[in-house]
């Protein structure tokens, strides 16, 4: 592309369902198994007391990549770069995580986390070349849905109900939250309730009948929660309070999605799962995708590359996930989808011209 064209090319905030459009139609080009939402992105963007913002750059008119950043409760901002394929290596990506960049450290962050799929080494190239180094990893796994669902056992001494038959739970479910958040390594704490119930509660796609509560006596000791996209059903948090964990506590609330996933018509359950020193830990009956690996938190410490551009600008972090696998990795309906131990850092070139390959 010449710099004549690329002087035509507009980042701009993505506010309308117009824009959050063009949003959708660049990430599916990018990624064919992502499934954004507007409900969803407009509920996050209403919802984010974080300065979230959505990106779309336009080239005479036409959509060619998307973006976001948003603070978290951590030093690092979450971010995104995506370009579509045949406008990369023009500078479009470069342009993109610049401004991704620039959004960052006005919200008073030192690094940017981007999360790309192991498989795309395209995308890690052109992160890595700028400074960015892996430091976390998640695999996606998937269950397949079919047949007459197995029906839930609880735990002894438990009770599970969905979130639809009692309401009134929420509260002692960010309880739970919150001690259950600082056990989870690599991951920032602090999260407000009001942030918490954003993403957990009363997002569009978050099925208070898919979403379960474990009760001992009147006490929520867990909870689980579940986004129907289409026909799947992608699992959230699931978080079991100390005193209550190895009890099947967790076990119990996956089995009780499962079957109702199952009677609701579901296709497929998605999660992530962390890999840690080679084993990762999967949901009952769950399945890896075929491709070896997905770093959406990308594992494995690289360190903190220096900056080629001699600027203390923000430090940035990937990640990513595996081919067949849902759109965790810079997830658009859920900037602010709880991460476990998986980010990967560089700082990133507000003015570099580089390749814009990022995807």
């Amino acid at each position: 592309m010449h710099a004549a064209e690329l002087s035509q090319l507009v980042i701009a905030p993505a506010e309308t369902d117009e824009d959050l459009e063009a949003l959708i139609a660049v990430r599916k080009i990018v990624n064919p198994n992502a499934r954004p939402e507007v409900a969803n992105l407009r509920h996050a963007l209403s919802s984010s007391r974080a300065g979230l913002v959505f990106l779309v750059d336009r080239l005479a008119e036409e959509p060619v990549a998307c973006g976001f950043a948003e603070a978290s409760t951590g030093s690092f901002a979450a971010g995104d770069v995506a370009v579509v394929p045949n406008r990369r290596r023009a500078g479009i990506g470069s342009a993109l995580l610049a401004e991704a960049s620039r959004r960052a450290r006005s919200l008073d962050k030192d690094s940017l986390q981007i999360e790309v799929r192991k498989s795309d080494e395209a995308s890690r190239s052109f992160l890595e070349r700028r400074g960015f180094g892996k430091v976390g990893a998640e695999e996606a796994v998937s269950l397949t849905l079919g047949g007459d669902p197995a029906s839930s056992v609880p735990a002894e001494g438990i009770t599970i109900v969905s979130r639809r038959e009692r309401p009134d739970v929420v509260e002692a479910m960010y309880e739970v939250f919150v001690e259950a958040e600082q056990d989870v390594p690599g991951s920032p704490t602090g999260e407000t309730i009001e942030a918490w119930r954003a993403r957990e509660i009363d997002r569009p796609s978050r099925s208070p009948d898919l979403s379960f509560v474990a009760l001992a006596g009147g006490e929520v000791v867990g909870y689980a929660v579940l986004d129907v996209l289409g026909d799947e059903g992608h699992h959230g948090f699931t978080a079991v309070k100390r005193a209550w964990r190895r009890r099947g506590v967790a076990t119990a609330l996956k089995r009780a999605q499962i079957h109702a996933a199952g009677r609701m018509g579901l296709g497929r359950l998605i999660t992530g799962s962390e890999r840690r020193g080679g084993n990762a830990r999967a949901p009952l009956g769950a399945r890896e995708h075929e491709s070896p690996a997905r770093c959406p938190h990308c594992g494995g410490l690289l360190g903190t590359p220096q900056d080629r551009s001699g600027q203390a600008d923000v430090r940035g972090e990937y990640a990513g996930e595996g081919d067949d696998g849902p759109d965790l990795a810079g997830s658009y309906d859920d900037p602010r989808r709880k991460r476990g131990p998986s980010r990967s850092s560089r700082r990133p070139q507000p003015d570099s011209a580089g390749d814009g390959q990022s995807g």
